[in-house]
């Protein structure tokens, strides 16, 4: 499919848009975007939000106590007359803890997610109300995205590599990949209340855990149209923590899985396990976190999942692992 984006300059110049302009006793959806030094895209995102139509919408801009001029470029943004408020956190707490805020102060029926270096493509929000409107037992809603370079070059579609699934036991596939990218998101905000919003306590994966607590409790939508570009950050949190996926990830994931053990049966919860030990392992192999495969490579054989490949990765990991200590040894010193 080909690549589509948003012709932002031209955004800009409009009047400010009916979805943001409504009375907020006609907000549906409140959008939940939170920032931290995100100086540079913000505007790119809240255009995105303008460009939507069809649906009342609210935005909330959380700054988790920027370091740069993120708070001076949202109120320099702020049109007359548009439903878009600033809050701001008194610490940085990470991206849990300013969802979560935003989520207090959410007037909309349902939720909707931004990353403040996301965007969204018209027709995003209509389509999602929609799908969530046509179904009392849906509690999710997600669609396909294109994952951009910082660069905005096409890289990959999110539902080629993370194939989605839909309805009532989409949350076993869940426990295995997670197809679901923050920005597609579109549920119900009392459901999310009652859920108590993300786990703060989670450095990585929280998106996931609150996704399978929704997922538990109806069906996912999936609209396979491409409504985002999701952009791929150098510094993104993921990347940030990703030797400790392990570590954090599949506690979490395993907490799930006793929670649904009386819905699962043992080979389910065997291949589930060893499919996302092999997912995670790869992951961390691909992106040098050669220690931190070996136990998942490991459990994955363990539970007859690719047993030789993943056995095959063991040794290579180790010999990568010492090669790129002998490069970190050997490297020349800078010249100051």
């Amino acid at each position: 499919m080909a690549f589509t984006s948003l012709k932002m300059e031209q955004l800009s110049e409009k009047s400010v848009s009916k979805v943001l302009s409504c009375p907020p006793d006609q907000v549906t959806v409140s959008v939940i975007i939170p920032a931290y030094n995100s100086a540079a895209t913000i505007v790119r995102a809240l255009d995105s939000v303008r460009a939507q139509s069809g649906v009342g919408a609210e935005v909330i801009v959380i700054d988790d106590a920027s370091t740069d001029h993120t708070i001076e470029v949202v109120k320099a943004a702020i049109k007359p007359g548009e439903n878009i408020r600033l809050i701001t956190m008194p610490r940085n707490g990470g991206a849990s803890a300013a969802r979560n805020a935003g989520i207090r102060e959410a007037q909309g029926r349902y939720l909707a997610f931004l990353d403040a270096d996301d965007v969204w493509l018209p027709g995003k929000l209509s389509k999602q109300v929609a799908a969530i409107e046509a179904d009392p037992d849906v509690t999710v809603v997600t669609c396909n995205s294109q994952m951009t370079s910082v660069t905005g070059a096409a890289l990959k579609e999110g539902h080629v590599n993370r194939p989605p699934v839909a309805g009532k036991d989409a949350w076993k596939t869940l426990l295995v990949y997670n197809f679901l990218p923050t920005p597609t998101i579109l549920t119900r905000t009392r459901l999310v209340r009652e859920l108590g919003g993300f786990d703060e306590a989670l450095a990585v994966g929280e998106d996931l855990d609150l996704w399978i607590k929704l997922a538990t409790r109806g069906k996912v939508a999936v609209l396979p149209e491409i409504l985002i570009n999701y952009y791929d950050m150098n510094n993104s949190l993921m990347k940030r923590h990703s030797g400790q996926a392990g570590a954090i990830v599949v506690p979490m994931l395993e907490r799930h899985i006793h929670e649904q053990a009386t819905k699962l049966t043992r080979n389910e919860v065997r291949y589930m396990r060893g499919s996302r030990s092999f997912r995670m392992a790869c992951d961390l192999f691909f992106s040098s976190k050669y220690i931190a495969s070996i136990p998942l490579f490991l459990q994955s054989a363990l539970c007859g999942i690719r047993p030789v490949k993943s056995l095959s990765y063991v040794p290579r990991a180790l010999l990568m692992e010492g090669a790129a200590r002998l490069k970190r040894i050997h490297r020349p010193e800078s010249i100051t």
